[in-house]
C-alpha cells in the first residue's frame, strides 16, 4: 500500500508540474539567471549566454551583445558600431536595473564602459 501511495504522489507531482508548464523551466534556469553583483552590469550575448562585466571597458563582437542591464551603484555607457545607422548607437544607462536592447542585424561591435554611479 505504501508503494502505491508513493507512486500516486509522484504521478500527481509530475502531472502538476506538466500542467504548470513554464514554472518547471524556471527551476533549472534560476541558477543561470542569478543576478550580477552590485558594481557590475549584465551583458546578454547573441549565443544565449550572459556575463557579468565589472568596472572598465569591454568590446563584444561575435557573439554580439543583445541586451545590457545595470545593477545598483553602476552606470554603463554603450557605443555600438555597424553598417546601418540603427546599429550606431550611444546609450547611457542609469544604475539600478535599467536595461537597453541592442539591434543585432548589422551590428559589428558593442563597447560597454562600466563605472560607479
Amino acid at each position: 500500500m505504501e508503494i502505491s501511495v508513493r507512486r500516486l504522489v509522484v504521478r500527481g507531482s509530475i502531472a502538476t508540474a506538466l500542467g504548470i508548464g513554464s514554472m518547471v523551466v524556471l527551476g533549472p534556469n534560476a541558477v543561470a539567471d542569478a543576478p550580477c553583483p552590485d558594481g557590475t552590469v549584465r551583458v546578454f550575448l547573441s549565443n544565449s549566454t550572459n556575463t557579468c562585466q565589472g568596472a572598465g571597458a569591454a568590446t563584444y563582437s561575435a557573439p554580439w551583445a543583445t541586451k545590457i542591464c545595470t545593477t545598483s551603484g553602476t552606470v554603463a555607457v554603450i557605443d555600438t558600431t555597424g553598417k546601418r545607422r540603427v546599429n550606431r548607437q550611444h546609450i547611457e544607462l542609469d544604475p539600478g536595473g535599467h536595461c537597453a536592447r541592442l539591434e543585432l542585424d548589422g551590428q559589428q561591435s558593442a563597447t560597454v564602459v562600466v563605472g560607479p554611479a
